[in-house]
């Protein structure tokens, strides 16, 4: 878990960005489901409550969307400044992105489970570990070789 610490931007970094995608669907799913009632029973004309359902239901998700992918990029930067090799940022940036995508889908979007999904998030998160893992050996062995 110490690993984990050295590592910390590159996973919110990743978060933000399922963020981003989350929100970017969000409007499309609630059309989906029938949520929006946009045109006035009378003369098909917008009502005031109309404006309000737009402005929460589309306008406020894709204002979370573009700031979700703000912070992504800010967090990115940062994690490529505090890591040693930018593999492993960009590695674990794409990797927390995908397993947080995929259970952000099951949850809310119900997104079918499949035993392919499952298998492959056991994958990325078996990569995940020996690639946090092997970060923290190599720092051991750094410091080791210093002392000595």
């Amino acid at each position: 878990m110490k690993s984990l610490v050295n590592y910390r931007y590159s996973l919110v970094a990743g978060a933000c960005a399922a963020g981003g995608s989350f929100f970017g669907k969000l409007p499309s799913h609630l059309s989906a489901q029938k949520l929006l009632y946009f045109q006035d029973s009378a003369g098909g004309n917008f009502s005031d409550s109309s404006y309000l359902e737009f402005g929460l239901l589309r306008l406020l998700p894709l204002v979370l969307m573009v700031i979700c992918n703000v912070c992504n990029l800010r967090c990115f930067l940062k994690a490529l400044q505090m890591t040693e090799q930018t593999l492993t940022c960009v590695v674990l940036t794409a990797a927390s992105n995908y397993v947080l995508s995929f259970l952000l889908g099951t949850l809310v979007y119900q997104e079918p489970l499949t035993a392919l999904s499952g298998i492959g998030i056991t994958l990325i998160l078996a990569g995940l570990w020996f690639l946090c893992d092997a970060g923290a050996v190599d720092s051991r062995k750094k410091e080791t070789e210093k002392a000595s």
